[in-house]
């Protein structure tokens, strides 16, 4: 059995290979180069940049192909080995389907696992250089925000607070202007020149005015100068004056202390939930591919390699359809984040255990 597991997956790494090489080809040719060129024409950046932009941005693409690739060394793996009678031969020997497909699903289950942690690892830094490197090409600065706007709403949808930071110089806070309500109504305005984190007592502003709005008049005010006040924020202000960074930047920790942050200000998370689980959804897919490609290929009749590439197209285009579906479902909270990133693989890979068993008691 040893020796049967081998051959399988020694027949799967050559067609694997050339899926990668194919698929990569497609996707980067039709949507990636062309992006560059015209970037490249518009800001005036030379061959050489473009093509380290290329480099940066190319293990997204791959990441993408990895399942796409497994689906198609899979259909053509069976296609061949059904068109040769092989399948027919184990069987006949007594080998049962699914022992047949231990050494396919395990390759799928590796690939499935080593993507998670290419996306965790390579992906994000090669988005965020390629992020960087674009915005230094187009002489954008992209390290601080010198107007830093947050919005931060309570439970019930009110705003809470709206805060203003003219900018920040070595980590202080300089010109701010903090907006304060009580159940969406404006109960104080807060100014002051400058402001420091303290670790124990929280927010110090320095040198400003408080204006308090009595709740017996809307037209009576009550007016604090301070020279140093203490503002309980459970906010870290300093969290906000960089540059954001996209959901293809971040890794999953990184974006879940993201999600917590916006939260905080009140903000509706669910897409980029979405996000967080799509990035083990997505990679997971390898294995969902691995299944529905042996599902439809253990058949006894020839399979040539174009009819593999457009059966693959075709699944493809079928995943894809039921994850944007999901997306829309999971966006406007029909359904939860996590069904939401995983309905594609729950669908497909149902399915796929259907037309298994089927085949396998035939």
């Amino acid at each position: 059995m040893k020796l049967l597991d081998s051959y399988l997956i020694k027949e799967i790494i050559f067609p694997f290979i050339f899926g990668i090489a194919a698929f990569t080809s497609i996707i980067a040719g039709s949507t990636l180069i062309f992006q560059l060129v015209s970037q490249a024409m518009k800001y005036g950046f030379g061959v050489l940049s473009t093509i380290q932009l290329f480099i940066y941005k190319l293990p997204a693409v791959i990441s993408l192909t990895l399942p796409m690739a497994l689906l198609l060394a899979t259909i053509l793996v069976i296609g061949r080995l059904s068109s040769d009678l092989e399948i027919l031969a184990l069987r006949s020997a007594g080998v049962g389907m699914f022992r047949i497909m231990i050494p396919i699903l395990s390759v799928g289950l590796a690939i499935s696992l080593g993507n998670i942690l290419f996306n965790e690892s390579v992906v994000p830094r090669a988005n965020y250089y390629a992020e960087v490197l674009l915005n230094n090409l187009k002489k954008t600065n992209i390290s601080i925000r010198e107007n830093v706007n947050l919005t931060q709403y309570d439970d019930k949808g009110f705003p809470l607070r709206i805060i203003n930071v003219r900018e920040v110089n070595e980590k202080t806070l300089q010109d701010i202007t903090i907006a304060e309500y009580e159940s969406g109504r404006l109960a104080r305005v807060i100014r002051a020149e400058y402001g420091n984190w303290d670790a124990i007592g929280g927010w110090v502003f320095n040198n400003g005015v408080m204006h308090v709005l009595l709740e017996q008049s809307s037209q009576d005010l009550m007016v604090i100068h301070f020279e140093k006040e203490i503002i309980n924020l459970s906010l870290n202000l300093l969290d906000f004056t960089t540059r954001k960074q996209s959901h293809d930047e971040m890794n999953a920790r990184e974006l879940m202390a993201f999600i917590q942050k916006e939260a905080l200000l009140g903000k509706n998370v669910n897409e980029m939930l979405i996000q967080y689980y799509l990035k083990f959804a997505l990679p997971f897919a390898c294995l969902i591919f691995t299944m529905i490609g042996a599902a439809i290929s253990f058949q006894p009749h020839r399979r040539s390699s174009a009819m593999g590439m457009g059966l693959s197209i075709i699944i493809i285009l079928g995943y894809y359809i039921i994850y944007s579906f999901g997306l829309v479902l999971g966006i406007n909270s029909i359904i939860p984040p996590l069904i939401a990133a995983w309905i594609p693989n729950i669908i497909v890979g149902t399915f796929s255990l259907y037309l298994l068993n089927r085949v396998s008691n035939q």
